[in-house]
């Protein structure tokens, strides 16, 4: 038990220290010496974890897409009313990557051309469309909003936000994104249900 915990924390050592890596230098640039000695491991340990930088950066995108995935596994059970659910993800989404760096390098990562970035979207577009789903049902949309068109439209602006942030960090900010609400919320939601909501 002692032996796998410890296997366990050494794993994590290394995936922070290459989510550091891949996000401060960029994957072809990271060597695996800089990230056996962020971790504090030797290069035999981070290969016993991990056979090649590839498989690293494929663990990264794995542990960030887990992080996307429970908020969004959060948004959609939560209580209240499905739009809210909808701003509050779409913040939560902007502080992972500006926060939480595993999170950060994985999405760089998937943007890349190293694969999953089409799914990742493409999942992300699916929660927009069923927390959409669920305001349409509760009539909290403009009934002729096109529920297809407009989770496309928020993807859009999601993915906006995530990709241009490496050069500017402050569109991953609240105010950012609360003003990409004040523009989006009135296409969406009827005017006199547009105070409601916190954005």
């Amino acid at each position: 038990m002692v032996k796998q915990e410890r296997a366990g924390r050494t794993r994590r050592a290394v995936l922070l220290a290459a989510a550091d890596t891949f996000a401060d230098a960029g994957f072809e640039s990271a060597s695996l010496i800089d990230i056996s000695r962020r971790a504090g491991v030797s290069k035999g340990a981070l290969y016993f974890h991990f056979v090649s930088k590839q498989a690293l950066a494929d663990g990264v995108r794995a542990a960030a897409a887990r992080e996307i995935g429970s908020a969004a596994l959060h948004a959609r059970r939560c209580g209240g009313p499905a739009f809210q659910s909808l701003i509050d993800f779409s913040h939560e989404l902007a502080r992972l990557v500006r926060e939480d760096v595993v999170v950060r390098a994985g999405v760089q990562l998937g943007q890349g051309g190293r694969g999953g970035a089409a799914d990742a979207w493409c999942s992300l577009r699916s929660v927009f469309g069923r927390l959409l789903e669920r305001a349409h049902a509760a009539g909290e949309l403009h009934p002729e909003v096109d529920l297809r068109r407009a989770a496309e439209l928020l993807t859009t602006l999601a993915a906006g936000l995530v990709l241009l942030a490496p050069d500017d960090a402050d569109r991953l900010r609240p105010e950012a994104v609360h003003s990409l609400w004040t523009a989006a919320l009135p296409a969406l939601v009827p005017a006199e249900r547009c105070a409601a909501y916190r954005i």
